[in-house]
């Protein structure tokens, strides 16, 4: 049992030269990947979802809704974009998780990650084909019907949907042919989309009328309850960015990069959100808003009936974007967790010509197609929800604890801007070769004022025992080494730099931010329970409701302030989340809460497709781990060199009693 307890939370182990060498290829630049971002983000939903928002739940105050939206959206970007340039490895939320809380979560979040993108783009290619066929007075699917026939089960679609299928096999191919006609197709989609936006809300000022905002039931129909309700369905309306993360081994200069377009996509989102809800509201009364297309209509009702094939055509560009980003990171997922050993290894192949991972692309295309063209994905879409707000919520989990941890993890500012030059010289194609200095584990444990370098494996076995610091003299390139037996208490005489060591993270802190993180998760999983399903007692001012309310707060209140209190790793960063531990706590807090609000039989699906996947992770991922041979290493080399320590030990025990006897002979002469 200890065994496999060791086993779940073992860690990912990095080196520099892994972190910056790629079989995949590094093109992507801010623009490409902010196209990416946006397309992915910015779905036909901006059509849709903004009028419905507005007539069912907050009214002219759908604006606040989609600001309060972008604000808690905009939390958990923060914490992707410092782990982006920090690990600019494929993978997203699983490599992050796998580096820091250990194997088995992150093979829950990566699982959950392939649900998520599969279901989404699935369902995005029904919505595709259905919304393409309504254009053609439903042509396609009356054809299907009469020709093939119906299906007559509850899991399954009302008719095979041959044309959704044919669609992602298209993506699918494009996606194959390499990350940069990936790139340049979703940008092209991307920019058309935005146009259509920029016209929606530039010919609708013409037609707007204020007294939609202050007259009939003002601003505010639904109070702030509404304003809230909207908010939180508005806030799957941002839910994408975190492909840009997923593109970290095909980012150039990752480090500026992926957190510059991070916080592009999510401002630009917010603009064409914002700028779209507020045209509409102000061009109609939120209380006759369609429900299907309300700004085809809004239009059409203005003496612009042409708009609607305007907006026909900006839906669908959003749409194929959308599609494309959701299966865009798919197979980078499905390619991190093979070549990492947790899945089937023949997904992990890279195909040389156009540096992508080609079985992982087309079997998760394929597999996509099935589900669009067989199953009513209308139940299923809120799975896709769970494994979204589980890896925000993780992510942010991630970012706390690494904080407050001992040591130096993935890439600081200088060795990103030393990448970056070397990226430059060396081209398009990577395969980097880093410098002597840098062909070294990453993870880096301070004492006084000399670093110390050791994999992230064996800092977790030799930790307890103590660390060994290592140098080389420059005449014969001899090994120095001496045992450092305790990393709290052994401190330099120098009172300067034990004054300095005081302010940095020891085994112990990192053990007490990792305790109060634990507890601070659990009082807010029951703090967000307790407010959702006790909301009427806690509204009814009930005293045993107020009781719990103020209970679990202060607990969790104190516990924040003591993680606060920890000293922070000093490493810098190209980008870091600022007011830590704060930040990450509220981005917890919002996806925990979200989490919650789903419903029942959603978590059961959850759970089913949990149960497929950990019998994957038991009976193959354990065993084919490629921390297996991590950690046998790192145990090898750990004995070793404590028994040329002990040889060391030795002979300068022997050296000893030998200049002991030179002494004592000396003073009988």
């Amino acid at each position: 049992m200890a065994q496999w307890l060791k086993q779940f939370s073992r860690t990912k182990t990095l080196d520099t030269e892994n972190l910056k060498t790629t079989d995949l290829t590094r093109c992507l630049g801010v623009f490409d990947l902010t196209s990416l971002g946006i397309g992915s983000t910015l779905g036909a939903g901006i059509y849709v979802l903004a009028g419905q928002v507005a007539r069912d739940q907050a009214g002219p105050a759908v604006v606040l809704s989609f600001f309060i939206a972008a604000v808690a959206s905009f939390l958990s970007g923060l914490c992707y974009a410092e782990f982006g340039a920090r690990i600019p490895k494929t993978g997203s939320a699983y490599t992050y998780c796998y580096i820091t809380v250990g194997e088995l979560w992150a093979f829950v979040i990566g699982w959950n990650m392939i649900m998520e993108n599969m279901i989404g783009a699935a369902s995005v290619g029904k919505a595709w084909s259905q919304y393409f066929d309504s254009i053609l007075n439903n042509t396609i699917s009356h054809s299907i019907r009469t020709t093939v026939g119906d299906f007559h089960q509850v899991w399954l679609g009302q008719y095979p949907d041959f044309f959704a299928f044919s669609l992602l096999i298209v993506i699918t191919v494009i996606l194959a042919l390499g990350v940069k006609m990936s790139s340049v197709v979703t940008s092209i989609l991307t920019v058309i989309n935005l146009l259509v936006i920029a016209f929606i809300i530039g010919a609708g000022c013409f037609f707007i009328e204020g007294d939609n905002w202050t007259g009939g039931e003002g601003f505010f129909p639904y109070g702030a309850s509404g304003v809230l309700a909207g908010a939180a369905t508005c806030f799957y309306a941002f839910v994408g960015f975190d492909v840009i993360a997923t593109s970290g081994e095909e980012a150039r200069n990752p480090g500026r990069t992926i957190p510059i377009a991070i916080v592009l996509t999510l401002i630009v989102c917010f603009l064409a959100y914002f700028g779209v809800s507020a045209i509409m509201t102000l061009m109609e009364p939120y209380s006759k808003l369609s429900y299907s297309a309300p700004l085809a209509e809004v239009f059409a009702q203005r003496g612009l009936p042409a708009a609607k094939y305007v907006i026909a055509v900006g839906a669908l560009c959003g749409l194929t974007a959308s599609m494309m980003g959701s299966i865009f990171p798919l197979p980078r997922i499905i390619f991190a967790m093979a070549r990492d050993g947790l899945v089937f290894a023949f997904l992990g192949i890279v195909n040389p010509t156009t540096c992508t991972p080609i079985w992982a692309t087309l079997s998760a295309g394929l597999l996509t197609a099935f589900l669009a063209m067989l199953l009513d994905l209308q139940q299923l879409v809120e799975m896709m929800s769970i494994g979204t707000l589980m890896a925000y919520a993780l992510v942010a989990i991630c970012v706390l604890i690494l904080r407050y941890q001992p040591g130096h993890t993935g890439l600081g500012k200088q060795e990103n801007l030393d990448f970056a030059n070397e990226q430059a010289r060396v081209g398009e194609k990577t395969g980097l070769v880093s410098s002597k200095s840098d062909q070294s584990i990453t993870k880096y444990t301070q004492q006084d004022s000399a670093a110390v370098k050791r994999p992230a494996s064996a800092d977790a076995i030799g930790s307890m025992a103590g660390q060994v610091e290592s140098s080389f003299d420059e005449s014969g390139g001899d090994m120095k080494r001496s045992l450092v037996i305790n990393e709290d208490k052994d401190a330099s005489s120098d009172k300067d730099s034990l004054d300095k060591e005081k302010d940095q993270p020891s085994l112990r802190s990192s053990r007490f931010v990792l305790w109060c993180t634990i507890v601070a998760v659990i009082l807010l999983i029951a703090f967000c329970a307790h407010i959702i399903f006790a909301t009427d007692y806690i509204v009814k001012h009930s005293w045993w409701a107020i009781l719990l309310t103020c209970i679990m707060g202060g607990a969790l209140s104190c516990a924040v302030v003591l993680i606060a209190r920890q000293p922070q790793n000093d490493m810098v960063l190209s980008f870091k989340v600022p007011f830590v531990p704060y930040i990450p706590v509220l981005s917890i807090f919002i996806n925990v809460y979200l989490m919650l609000k789903l419903s029942v039989a959603t978590w059961i699906r959850f759970g089913i497709w949990m149960f497929i996947g950990l019998i994957i992770y038991f009976f193959y991922g354990l065993k084919h781990s490629s921390e297996n041979s991590t950690l046998s290493s790192s145990i090898s080399s750990d004995i070793l060199l404590k028994g040329q320590q002990a040889k060391l030990q030795d002979a300068a025990t022997l050296q000893d009693a030998a200049t002991v006897d030179d002494t004592a002979s000396k003073d009988e002469r």
